[in-house]
């Protein structure tokens, strides 16, 4: 009876040992699958609450300077969140009249749109409409400038994105002495995989078109960042951008962008 009692009490503790590692194997995986499921903002579908700044500097041609600090806060709109609304306000210096002070941009407001959203795919629309309010004439466009853009998402196999965009640009009125905006951009939007997704890297080749000037140029940007943990209700995001220019009618030689990002607070 003892042998008995014995093999019954080594059996409950083989079982409650492994009940222990169950346990352990499976909180294990779920702290795995938190850390997955962090939102890095790479996502072009997915809308979430956010409020950031980048300050941009760009080398000009003939040694003309610029630096633009633009502030944004984007919130998602309906119960599924498939719309969204980002206000941008950019405070802007260029010192090709001498002045290196910065003051007031174009203010813009961009309305997006999910649609089409399966495992594989989606689609995204925006509708962005820019005001003339720059403090100086060249601090903006002049005008007023409507920017629809289409963008096809795709989920790629491993869990890279890449989301092609169409974007054009048509002035609607403002300054009559300031030349008329009409310009096509092709965009090759790519997200790779990351082994971690706390970090984030985003590759952006674009191709630009200026109908007006008949000008056209090529671009690469590559964004580098981190989330860097829990931030007023939300995740901090640093990161940083360069750019390149490419063509004999790039409007410059290249470009540095630093930003951060509160996300989904």
């Amino acid at each position: 009876m003892k042998q008995n009692h014995d093999s019954g009490t080594g059996r409950a503790a083989a079982g409650v040992v492994l009940l222990a590692l169950l346990m352990l194997s499976a909180n294990a995986q779920a702290q795995q699958t938190a850390e997955a499921a962090v939102d890095n903002g790479t996502d072009p579908t997915k809308f979430s609450t956010a409020a950031f700044a980048t300050y941009e500097y760009l080398d000009l041609h003939h040694g003309v300077q610029s630096g633009t600090l633009r502030l944004n806060y984007l919130t998602p709109l309906g119960q599924d969140k498939d719309y969204s609304l980002r206000l941008r306000a950019p405070v802007v210096m260029n010192d090709a009249f001498g002045r290196k002070s910065h003051a007031l941009g174009d203010v813009s407001l961009m309305l997006q749109h999910v649609f089409g959203l399966t495992r594989q795919q989606a689609f995204v629309w925006q509708a962005e409409l820019s005001f003339n309010t720059a403090a100086r004439p060249e601090l903006g466009a002049g005008k007023h400038v409507l920017s629809p853009t289409l963008i096809y998402a795709r989920f790629l196999e491993g869990g890279a994105i890449f989301a092609p965009a169409i974007k054009q640009s048509l002035s609607l009125g403002g300054d009559s002495n300031r030349a008329r905006v009409n310009a096509t951009v092709f965009d090759f939007y790519y997200v790779p995989k990351l082994a971690d997704s706390r970090n984030l890297i985003t590759i952006d080749p674009a191709l630009s078109f200026d109908w007006e000037s008949k000008k056209r140029f090529g671009s690469l940007a590559i964004t580098a960042g981190r989330v860097i943990g829990p931030m007023f209700g939300g995740n901090g995001i640093i990161s940083i951008k360069p750019t390149v220019f490419a063509g004999g009618d790039r409007p410059g030689k290249w470009g540095v962008e630093l930003g951060f990002k509160v996300l989904g607070f």
